[in-house]
């Protein structure tokens, strides 16, 4: 009688700990349901980027370029910055100078329309970009989001004005640094250079047989992205840090 009373508790025991495991368990994936519904709106961003950054069928622009560029193009959009909607044009300084790492991307359709080489600054990195600066002289490419502006005819023959609207870029317009043709962003000089690309005082310098062609579809008003792999600017920038997620989700 005491043996089957040992075994009936035992059995008991056993009994109560499987419902409690299991109702652990239950409880376990209520939160995660929970906490999925919480970040919904993230996982819908992220499948927005990604499907279009499929839609792309250019793999060479790296995805984190392109996240943070589509993240700070529809913030400035909703900000009412842009007055030329219809491009983003990101430069993904992650990639050697010997690539051509920028882009022009119709936010309609997601198509390249316009893709080259770029050169970035003297004291930025030889092959590739390094280190980055907002400052007078320091002949240093700066990260981050501009405002296309007007074009003129100076001694770069025909450029294009820059207005950084970041901590990163905001002395853009004093310093200089326009979008411009080169000599020494060309792939003749590629050839010369041993697949090393010249080196600007700190401008995104385009090829000079086809800047003129680039600038005339990117002027007035568009989003110009500079990226790059730098914690320093990735942690800082206002623009992609934004806690809200873009309007346009709400229609998709």
């Amino acid at each position: 009688m005491f043996g089957f009373t040992f075994i009936l508790l035992s059995f008991t025991n056993f009994h109560f700990e499987e419902i409690s495991v299991k109702t652990e368990t239950k409880n376990e994936d209520q939160n995660k349901a929970v906490q999925h519904k919480e970040h919904y709106p993230e996982n819908r961003w992220e499948q927005f980027v990604y499907s279009n950054y499929k839609c792309l069928n250019d793999s060479t622009l790296t995805y984190e370029a392109f996240y943070n560029g589509l993240k700070g193009y529809y913030t400035l959009k909703e900000e009412g910055q842009l007055e030329n909607e219809r491009v983003l044009t990101i430069v993904d300084f992650s990639q050697h100078s010997s690539k051509e790492r920028m882009y022009v991307i119709n936010v309609e359709t997601f198509e390249i329309v316009k893709k080259s080489l770029c050169a970035h600054g003297k004291h930025t990195g030889m092959a590739t970009a390094e280190k980055f600066s907002n400052i007078s002289g320091s002949l240093q490419s700066s990260l981050g989001f501009f405002l296309t502006a007007e074009t003129y005819s100076g001694k770069f023959d025909y450029a294009m004005r820059l207005d950084g609207l970041e901590a990163s870029n905001s002395k853009a317009r004093p310093r200089g640094i326009v979008v411009h043709g080169a000599t020494y962003a060309t792939p003749a000089f590629l050839k010369r250079n041993n697949g090393v690309l010249g080196r600007s005082y700190g401008c995104p310098a385009l090829p000079k047989h086809n800047a003129t062609e680039i600038i005339d579809v990117i002027k007035e008003g568009s989003c110009f992205f500079i990226y790059a792999d730098d914690l320093n600017y990735l942690e800082s920038s206002k623009v992609i840090n934004q806690e809200s997620f873009p309007s346009i989700l709400n229609a998709s």
